[in-house]
């Protein structure tokens, strides 16, 4: 009952904090994208290629079909005033899977460096 009641406040902390989050580009006109994830900032092909090799780094199942829009969602709180504790738990929460079933504190630090060093988040 405590996992689920702490899982339950990091998901929600995250849905607050990503829909506090400023939007750094606005969709185009005839965009079919909407909402919150139109607004958070998007990976160029080669972006999105070097996010997915940075992941495979770290855990070569971290690269995965989702991995990208985990990293968009991530970004928002990189963006907003999340604290250093804050990043790494939602880090490990969106990062944990079938295919992860655990993402260690160094592994969640090292996926948001390598977020925040790619060059879309900002």
């Amino acid at each position: 009952m405590k996992n689920t009641l702490s899982l339950a406040l990091v998901l929600l902390t995250l849905l607050l904090a990503a829909c506090s989050a400023a939007p750094t580009s606005e969709p185009t006109a005839g965009s079919p994208s909407t909402g919150l994830a139109a607004s958070l900032p998007k990976p160029n092909p080669a972006q999105q290629d070097a996010l997915l090799a940075a992941f495979a780094q770290i855990n070569p199942r971290l690269s995965n079909d989702h991995a990208v829009e985990t990293a968009r969602g991530l970004c928002g709180r990189l963006l907003g005033q999340s604290s250093a504790d804050q990043l790494i738990a939602a880090a490990k929460a969106a990062f944990t899977s079938g295919d992860v079933p655990v993402v260690s504190d160094e592994e969640a630090q090292r996926i948001l460096s390598a977020i925040g060093a790619n060059g879309f988040c900002r």
